[in-house]
């Protein structure tokens, strides 16, 4: 089964996104995210960026700030499209590539570090279609290697027969930790390149997956 990353490797508008996400963090938490704090991440979901940066806080404190960030977030994830309805578009290949999963009859999953709320607003106005394919989010979990395994098991298939298909080397790290097989692409496939991801795509066109798809070796089947 193949399982998709979604920012920046089904849709794009990274930079839209990242400006709602810091803005919605600074209003309810008080101070901005910055570069050092980003730079020295280990596990980058929407969850896990809010509690460790409000790791002094009470549990339940960071809990209520996350709600309301997630909720800031997407009013501005709207404003945006509102004023810009290109804010959030489908890469190129990415709906084909779906379709053709689809039509070979190979199961599907997306498995993002989003919040549920905001990746579905964005998968939809970028026009990738939900239905049938089951996801997983931060909504659901705290760590990006927790995500994929709880897509594939929604998808009721097993870690060994996944493959992910990710942007970031959060994803590369995850999928190591996971030992499933990883292929990169987007803007940062020169970084996971030099990382020693071993699968690059130069996108997302059915032609271009199914021929480095063809080289991917997967793991033997564990018990």
């Amino acid at each position: 089964m193949i399982v998709f990353d979604a920012d920046g490797t089904l849709i794009g508008g990274e930079s839209t996104d990242k400006e709602s996400f810091e803005a919605a963090f600074k209003e309810v938490a008080g101070f901005a995210l910055d570069e050092a704090f980003f730079s020295g991440l280990q596990e980058v979901t929407a969850q896990a960026i809010v509690h460790q940066a409000l790791r002094a806080a009470a549990p339940e404190e960071r809990r209520s700030k996350e709600r309301a960030i997630r909720d800031g977030y997407l009013r501005r994830l709207r404003k945006a499209h509102d004023g810009n309805p290109a804010s959030f578009w489908a890469v190129r290949g990415a709906s084909a590539l779906l379709r053709d999963l689809r039509d070979k009859g190979i199961p599907v999953a997306i498995a993002t570090g989003d919040w549920r709320e905001t990746i579905t607003f964005k998968l939809g106005a970028a026009g990738i279609p939900l239905d049938g394919i089951p996801m997983a989010t931060s909504s659901d979990f705290y760590s990006r290697a927790e995500i994929i395994a709880g897509a594939v098991e929604k998808a009721g298939r097993a870690l060994h027969e996944a493959i992910y298909v990710g942007d970031g080397l959060w994803d590369l790290r995850a999928c190591r930790m996971l030992g499933i097989p990883f292929m990169g692409v987007g803007a940062r496939r020169e970084l996971l390149r030099k990382a020693g991801a071993r699968y690059i795509l130069p996108s997302l066109d059915p032609a271009e997956f199914w021929r480095v798809k063809e080289t991917v070796e997967m793991p033997n089947r564990r018990s």
